[in-house]
């Protein structure tokens, strides 16, 4: 396992730092000896390369005046581009200005104030006016060195505060803690700290414990105000409402837990993952008694563009369904269904011969399968938000053969829940985005914010590349659409690839594992690119093995508290970073395929393959594994965390594993018992759905009987 940077200062999981003046013991870092080969190309401005050599040479010389003169001049005129501030990891330009100027002298940090603090006053009076966040985001992005930078950071920090955004307000309030004489000598430019800031530190130091206390991290809590009692016993200031002795207010709000009311992302799965951070936790287990109804899924073309996945099946479970309310839906390349989860009858219907299809409105659609070969694992996935439902529909293949003669165009449809009852409001072709003769492809479903939904973009020629676009999620109207990389194509031109990305959205940051050698952050506001981090990518082209779905999963990164957690399906590496700035925590070597990232609890990461691992979330350490080493025992679809335990399907069975200690509960028989297979797992109310590759089972809560006396919708009602 590699730590890089374990030393710096981070406010996250369990590594409480004040700055260095409350230092914990952290390993030390390992060096990279030398840079490997990235797999993908970046827009990195080579102006920008040969001005920042200008500064390092102005810099030697103490030529402060001109060193200045330049940063300035590269912020305002290259801002957005990237910037490698370290091997394998890349800054907005406009960032590592500011991170760099952090580390200036203090005659440099004057000159630099002079040009800039007109703006910035600017700006901040603006904002004191009532001109909302915009100014002080102006003055983070723009000049957060200047003398107004730390007041942006701190009332940014508050807003932040107010609404919940808890780890957004750790990562403002974290850079205002200045660096101290124990520090390294030699500045650091992949973390940002406030130098000389006038506001009261311990007071900065007392609202990042209750960020820790409020996220629900209580023990961490507990022990940083342990260290802030003996380092700052006297210290007054305003916490809370209140004023008095800082370590005294704290002990007072620390006493009641029951003060703190945590996300609720445990009630309906309403997207891959259940939640749009990918990281869902029900309150309670499910009671599983018998199957209390079954429909099952037509076979339809789409599913027959992989020819031989593991086990037989010429389709995987590549069914995920989402729940709101009394129904649950899910979709394939050409049909979304809407199902009441309670009696397995179409939705807002008490008729079991109406169609459950909400989509199309027609029914009957010509459709042939791709002149050119396949691989890869079709999958399909949707989101509700608003009452809505948004899906990716058509053909599953992203990246075009360079001669296929058959349109494969994707779609991105928003239906009507609430109001329409599956009405369809809208729907974007990927043959609208054309460009210059090549097609984009829409991946996975969109993670949709307020008013505007965001879904990640591939196209195959001329380059591979992959964008990430964001529209209106009330007319589909696009609103801006980044670049993320782009890639060497890694199976032949004649060959259609099947690709199926998801974003992750935490804190109102979107965050892509793009499995060719990156994995991004960016802006929800305006799609810049806060950070990239590349790593070595494994060249996969064995179309047997693209095209099993027990060699690859659907494994989008998981956000949980300032943490992103990443599996990237071209590295056998799984690794934790700091979400804010994409510094890497921690970083593994793992021994199979990792195809899911269950979910992350306070202590636990939970992640599944042919086997079900728990690890320390704080250092990628394993704690148990649990399963067989026989194929036929492998993991066989997504689990989900329920109450204290994980429950997780093989082929045959379902084992119910404790999430902290690893403890095998229960194994539930699927095929003695019930006659059922296993496949995705769904939680809808207190029952559990099993998405298999041709059927959805739910399991109710009555007595169990046998599978073939259970309620059925007969597949004469789909047509």
């Amino acid at each position: 396992m590699q730590i890089l940077r374990g030393c710096i200062a981070l406010f996250v999981w369990g590594a409480f730092t004040f700055s260095t003046e409350i230092m914990l013991a952290q390993p030390e870092p390992q060096v990279i000896s030398s840079r490997f080969r990235e797999s993908v190309s970046l827009d990195v401005n080579n102006t920008v390369l040969k001005k920042m050599g200008s500064v390092r040479d102005y810099l030697s010389e103490q030529q402060w005046e001109d060193a200045v003169k330049i940063l300035i001049q590269i912020s305002d005129e290259y801002g957005d581009s990237l910037y490698p501030e370290a091997p394998g990891r890349y800054l907005r330009v406009s960032e590592y200005c500011q991170n760099l100027l952090a580390g200036f002298p203090p005659e440099a940090i004057a000159i630099y104030r002079e040009k800039v603090d007109p703006r910035a006053k600017r700006w901040y009076e603006e904002a004191l006016a009532g001109s909302g966040r915009q100014p002080l985001v102006n003055i983070t992005e723009q000049a957060l060195m200047s003398s107004y930078g730390d007041d942006a950071l701190n009332l940014l920090g508050e807003m932040a505060w107010e609404e919940g955004q808890l780890a957004e307000a750790r990562s403002l309030w974290r850079k205002l803690i200045p660096r101290t004489a124990s520090d390294s000598p030699v500045y650091d430019t992949g973390l940002f700290h406030y130098p000389d800031t006038d506001l009261p530190v311990p007071e900065i130091l007392a609202r990042l414990i209750l960020v820790s206390f409020f996220q629900g991290n209580f023990s961490q809590a507990d022990f940083e105000q342990g260290q802030f009692r003996k380092k700052y016993p006297q210290a007054t200031g305003r916490l809370a409402g209140k004023e008095g002795n800082l370590s005294d207010l704290l002990a007072e709000i620390l006493a009641d837990p029951s003060r703190v009311s945590l996300p609720d992302n445990r009630s309906e799965l309403k997207t891959f993952a259940g939640h749009q951070t990918r990281n869902f936790k029900a309150a309670q287990p499910p009671e599983i008694g018998a199957v209390d109804w079954s429909f099952p899924v037509p076979l339809v073309w789409s599913q027959e563009f992989t020819a031989k996945p593991a086990f037989g099946f010429r389709v995987p479970p590549g069914l995920f369904p989402v729940v709101h309310q009394e129904h649950v839906f899910f979709n394939d390349a050409e049909r979304i269904y809407g199902l009441n989860w309670k009696t397995g009858l179409p939705a807002w219907s008490q008729d079991p011969q109406s169609s459950p299809i909400l989509y199309p409105s027609a029914s009957h659609r010509v459709s042939r399968l791709p002149f050119r070969p396949v691989v890869g694992v079709p999958r399909y996935t949707s989101t509700i938000a608003g009452g809505r439902l948004y899906a990716r529909m058509g053909s599953p293949v992203t990246s075009v053969a360079k001669d296929e003669r058959l349109g494969l165009f994707s779609d991105l449809v928003c239906l009507d829940l609430d109001q329409g009852q599956g009405k369809l409001l809208w729907k974007i072709s990927s043959a609208q985005l054309r460009e210059q003769n090549f097609v984009w492809s829409f991946e996975g479903a969109p993670v949709v914010s307020g008013n505007r939904l965001y879904v990640v973009l591939h196209r195959g020629f001329p380059e591979v590349q992959t964008n990430v676009a964001c529209f209106s999620a009330d007319t589909g109207e696009m609103i801006w659409n980044q670049k993320v990389c782009l890639a060497l194509r890694s199976i032949e031109e004649g060959v259609n690839y099947i690709s199926h990305l998801l974003l992750t959205l935490g804190e109102d940051q979107l965050y892509l594992s793009t499995d060719m050698g990156a994995i991004a952050s960016l802006n929800t506001v305006n799609g810049k690119l806060n950070w990239l981090v590349t790593y070595p990518s494994q060249d996969k082209t064995d179309k047997e093995e693209l095209s099993n779905h027990m060699k690859t999963g659907l494994v989008p990164c998981l956000y949980d508290r300032g943490i992103l957690f990443a599996a990237p399906q071209d590295s056998s590496q799984l690794m934790a970073f700091d979400a804010e700035s994409g510094l890497l925590l921690w970083q593994r070597p793992w021994p199979e395929q990792i195809r899911n990232l269950l979910g992350a609890t306070q202590s636990t990461l939970v992640v599944s393959g042919d086997r079900l691992f728990g690890l320390d979330r704080a250092t990628g350490r394993i704690n148990w594994k649990t399963g067989y080493h026989d194929p036929e025992g492998f993991g066989y679809g997504r689990g989900i965390l329920a109450g204290d335990y994980t429950y997780w399907p093989l082929r045959e069975e379902i084992l119910v594993v404790h999430t902290e200690q690893g403890y095998l509960k229960r194994k539930i028989s699927l095929r003695k018992r019930y006659g059922a297979t296993g496949g995705n797992l769904v939680i809808a109310g207190n029952q559990l759905l099993i998405a298999s590759p041709r059927r959805l089972t739910a399991f109710g809560t009555d007595g169990q009987i046998p599978a073939n006396e259970s309620k059925k919708i007969s597949a004469l009602s789909i047509k």
